[in-house]
């Protein structure tokens, strides 16, 4: 066993039995000091001790379970919050081209509206080969007689007008044109079928007949009359 003296530091080299537990008077050899020596005491580790508290909360099974449940649950909010952030930038951008086409939109979805509003836009729809039914009403089941009487040519049409909209509809006066073999108006007149408003899927029928049309007459045109166009008429 190696002690060293506290007053000149010099070392010596002793057995241990010459040591009590207690401790052992020492005298230096060198510069005759005296002190207490002690028997040295091994400290040895014992690794089946249990590890602090602190050891128990890091390994414990409930609490490893508790945090992957955590940060499972934070990737989940962190997932959520950014697909919330790109499907609002999404969004905006769809906005602001709705907003950006709206107009154009709006007219294409609701042409009979626009007409009604804008009756010029009419030959923007005309230019794109649409036809505007700006009274919710059609005509339809036309037929055309040729006939004799009292020794004059009459011509005789009948047809039916029905409510293809959603909502009840007065039905305006009707007009009708005659043309001849290259399609130019030669004779015109109009008919108020003093029918009541029809509602959605009701229709009404109308019978008109014109003596000593012209002779070159060919063709008829059948549709609803514009308000400055009632009452006027041409002559053969």
């Amino acid at each position: 066993m190696i002690i060293r003296c506290p007053s000149c530091r010099t070392r010596f080299d002793l057995p241990a039995s010459r040591f009590d537990a207690d401790g052992t008077m020492i005298k230096c050899s060198s510069c005759g000091h005296d002190w207490i020596e002690g028997r040295a005491v091994e400290i040895s580790r014992d690794t089946t001790a249990q590890l602090p508290a602190l050891a128990d909360t890091t390994f414990e099974p409930d609490f490893e379970i508790r945090r992957l449940v955590d940060a499972t649950r934070e990737a989940q909010e962190n997932f959520a919050a950014r697909r919330k952030r790109r499907r609002a930038t999404a969004f905006a951008w769809a906005g602001l081209a709705l907003a950006a086409s709206s107009p154009v939109a709006f007219a294409l979805a609701f042409p009979e509206t626009t007409v009604q509003t804008v009756p010029s836009s009419i030959s923007f729809y005309k230019a794109l080969g649409k036809d505007v039914n700006v009274y919710g009403l059609a005509i339809r089941n036309v037929e055309m007689q040729h006939l004799i009487d009292q020794g004059k040519r009459v011509i005789a049409l009948k047809g039916e007008v029905v409510n293809v909209s959603s909502s009840s509809r007065k039905i305006p006066w009707l007009r009708f044109g005659l043309k001849d073999p290259a399609r130019t108006e030669i004779y015109t007149w109009q008919l108020d079928t003093a029918a009541r408003p029809l509602n959605p899927g009701e229709s009404t029928t109308f019978v008109t007949r014109i003596a000593s049309p012209p002779e070159v007459a060919e063709q008829v045109e059948i549709r609803f009359a514009r308000i400055e166009e009632i009452g006027s008429k041409t002559q053969p």
